[in-house]
């Protein structure tokens, strides 16, 4: 009998790179704009489209309950949080904190930090770069262990 397949959920603001770490951590693939809620391969990617138009948050919600865990992602180079503020609080399952793009000179980490607490992200971050692999490695791992 084949084991069940975990899923985990990547959720953020349109453009904080959540395809694109999928897509690294998978090791396939030019990452594109996610038009559509997709699952693949145990990663279910929302556009950041759910996140941005507060109506659609419900979506997200809904789609949380196939989910073993959700990483949300914070852009490190962003000025607004990736979600509304205590978001991640209502969700009974593992939510873990990625800082998104920390190889950009204008990353500031302490910064997407302090969102991803606002959004009620608790425990460890992990700042992440699809580019360097920085932090890939500890999110496959994680990943393996939920």
């Amino acid at each position: 009998m084949k084991e069940l397949q975990k899923r985990v959920m990547f959720i953020g603001a349109s453009g904080s790179g959540k395809t694109t770490l999928i897509k690294t951590l998978r090791g396939c693939g030019e990452a594109v704009k996610t038009q559509a809620l997709t699952f693949e391969d145990g990663f279910i990617d929302i556009p950041g489209e759910y996140m941005d138009i507060r109506r659609l948050n419900h979506a997200v919600i809904t789609t949380a309950m196939d989910a073993d865990a959700i990483f949300v992602v914070q852009d490190s180079t962003s000025s607004k949080p990736t979600t509304p503020p205590g978001f991640a609080e209502m969700f009974n399952i593992p939510v873990y904190g990625i800082i998104s793009k920390v190889d950009l000179p204008e990353s500031n980490i302490q910064k997407a930090a302090e969102y991803l607490k606002m959004c009620g992200v608790k425990g460890q971050y992990f700042p992440v770069s699809s580019i360097t692999g920085e932090g890939v490695k500890e999110i496959k791992n994680l990943i393996k262990n939920i």
